[in-house]
């Protein structure tokens, strides 16, 4: 036997009810859908439940019975529920965020603004971590959700839910004193005795640039090391040297000519932009929101 929970309400309201016409009204239906649902729910109990007249309608003795059984766990139901509905739109609480601070500011910074003004009761909890530490984090259930540079398929990623976010890609830039270089492609190798300014702290950036196939770039090495991309275009403007960054971060500049890209013939290769959640655990509404706002500009940007 397996009965619709819809028809135990149905017959909840009914026989609290002198008359269909009364509990019609009640459940927002039809007459003759009430008395089709009673019909049906009889039908498969194999019993009467109601006594009906020309006065209205009462319970049976066994439908007062089968009534003081089923009536607690309708309270039961319609109470969780109550809380279900409760606890999945409330509007307070805090999401736990991890992220590197060059994405932090290129890339999340928007969609926090976006969230903070739609659940200001909301708090916003950041870590920012390198991608391994990040990963560890989420499985561990330190933060909701990490926002990072990783390729899909890595091991390290096992267990966790993977949301694509956007491909991004390097490349080289200069200030105006390399702007003779920014209309024409050329070779690392024509610019190898230039200095060269890295963000070599992130071992992701140092692991793609290192399998693309620029075999001359890294038989020279970075004159400066430094700690954060916004680091290197600040190096780069005041005329260090050349630096490596991602372009879709300095898109703003490249266009207001502050700095200028140095077309290589060589290709850098593209680095995935992802964010990831603990696959066992259930998104709570805060980190539900962030993730909804995030993948509806993802999907316009597509």
């Amino acid at each position: 036997m397996n009965i619709s929970y819809e028809l135990y309400k149905t017959f909840d309201v009914v026989a609290n009810c002198s008359t269909i016409t009364e509990a019609s009204k009640k459940l927002n239906i039809s007459q003759p859908a009430v008395t089709k649902a009673i019909k049906n729910l009889e039908s498969q109990l194999n019993g009467s439940l109601f006594i009906r007249s020309k006065n209205g309608i009462k319970l049976t003795e066994n439908g007062k019975k089968f009534y003081n059984y089923i009536k607690p766990a309708l309270m039961q139901m319609a109470e969780a529920e109550k809380l279900f509905n409760n606890i999945s739109k409330i509007d307070t609480g805090e999401i736990r965020i991890g992220t590197s601070n060059t994405i932090l500011k290129y890339y999340l910074m928007k969609y926090l603004k976006t969230y903070s003004v739609n659940f200001p009761k909301i708090n916003i909890s950041i870590e920012e971590s390198y991608t391994p530490n990040l990963i560890n984090m989420v499985k561990n259930g330190n933060i909701d959700i990490a926002v990072i540079y990783a390729n899909e398929n890595d091991s390290k990623l096992d267990g966790l839910k993977i949301y694509n976010l956007k491909k991004l890609h390097y490349c080289l830039i200069g200030n105006k004193k390399y702007k003779k270089y920014h209309n024409k492609k050329i070779s690392f190798s024509d610019i190898k005795n230039e200095s060269l300014i890295l963000n070599s702290i992130n071992p992701i950036q140092i692991s793609l640039l290192n399998s693309s196939n620029n075999t001359e770039f890294f038989k020279y090495n970075a004159h400066i090391n430094l700690a954060s991309h916004s680091l290197v275009y600040e190096f780069v403007k005041e005329g260090f040297g050349l630096g490596v960054v991602i372009k879709e971060f300095i898109e703003e500049k490249l266009n207001s000519k502050d700095l200028y890209e140095i077309k290589l013939k060589e290709k850098f290769e593209p680095v995935n932009l992802i964010m990831i959640t603990n696959k066992s655990v259930f998104p709570t509404y805060a980190t539900s929101q962030l993730m909804n706002i995030i993948n509806n500009d993802k999907e316009k940007d597509n």
